[in-house]
């Protein structure tokens, strides 16, 4: 039961931190648009933001890093964990949750079967912060609702 709890709590620190990576990213996007459009002057350091938004995608890689040691032991060697962390760094922490869980190429199936012991735990990261990781279904949900 101490592993477990362990486990939730990683969990509980990997959910915060993509909300806290989707919701830099969201404003970075959102200032962007701004000063391109010249509705607001550039800022004095934007590497700032961009280094606040690449602080915080490696604490969520490591708090994963942490549930593969929980799930599948220390070692680093296994091509499940090499393949995984690739892909993390390749396309971000909640976008290698989704292709774990919903996705549909056969490299995508391949990595969910690999994967097979995390599922548990990732469908539950999902359930806890669905808005993190079903942002394009909430946003085809959304214009249903104001319509």
């Amino acid at each position: 039961m101490p592993q477990q709890l362990r486990l939730r709590t990683l969990i509980d620190e990997i959910s915060a931190l993509t909300l806290h990576v989707q919701e830099l990213s969201r404003m970075a996007e959102e200032a962007r648009d701004l000063i391109e459009r010249g509705q607001m002057p550039a800022p004095a350091d934007p590497q700032q933001l961009i280094d606040d938004v690449e602080q915080f995608r490696r604490k969520l890689e490591e708090a994963i890093v942490h549930i593969f040691e929980e799930v599948f032991g220390p070692r680093t060697d296994t091509i499940e964990r090499q393949m995984s962390m690739r892909l993390i760094s390749e396309i971000g922490p909640a976008a290698f949750v989704q292709k774990v869980l919903w996705g549909e190429e056969i490299s995508d199936i391949a990595l969910t079967i690999a994967l097979e012991r995390m599922i548990p735990s990732l469908e539950k990261l999902v359930e806890e912060y669905p808005t993190a990781f079903l942002q394009q279904a909430n946003s085809v949900l959304d214009q249903f609702k104001t319509r």
